[in-house]
């Protein structure tokens, strides 16, 4: 009878030592892996998970004449949120509850496309429309383009061209 005990204790011995040591090295390489430093953590709205890491400088809000995250774009569309320049170009994100698209908006001479929106010097494109392709109507589109290039034509000849659009 002895001898069943003592094998049971020591099975169960040896489980729990592996069980520690195995703890041990996951909560080592944990320690050891290397993170980055002083990075602020990114609030991101789980339905739209595309968040900008940081704000547009000042001379974008110029040029839009003021209008940021929350700004409405008539009765249903709101801005969600504006990029940095990024590419020459700036990135506007526009929602109506779950449905959404983003607008781009660039220096006329950066592409030679004919853009549904332009102003003097600016033109606006529309892209990523979301959940699908078929949520946003062209009436949609065209109110958001409107509103948007309204402020840029109201601004453009008093500010100066962002840096890096």
């Amino acid at each position: 009878m002895a001898g069943r005990g003592s094998g049971a204790l020591v099975g169960f011995g040896l489980l729990a030592a592996v069980g520690l040591i195995g703890l041990s090295v996951v909560l080592a390489v944990k320690q050891a892996a290397p993170g980055p430093a002083n990075v602020p953590a990114i609030t991101v709205h789980e339905e739209f998970p595309n968040a900008w890491p940081s704000a547009p400088p000042p001379s974008v809000a110029r040029l839009l004449d003021g209008a940021g995250p929350g700004t409405a774009l008539g009765e249903k569309w709101r801005i969600r949120g504006v990029s940095p320049v990024h590419e020459q170009r700036i990135v506007i994100d526009v929602a109506n509850g779950s449905i959404g698209f983003r607008v781009l908006v660039m220096l006329k001479e950066r592409d030679a496309r004919l853009p549904p929106k332009q102003t003097e010097r600016y033109s606006l494109y529309t892209v990523q429309p979301r959940p699908r392709s078929d949520s946003v109507d062209d009436k949609d589109y065209d109110l958001v383009l409107k509103a948007l290039g309204e402020r840029i034509a109201k601004q453009e000849k008093s500010v100066p061209v962002p840096d890096g659009l």
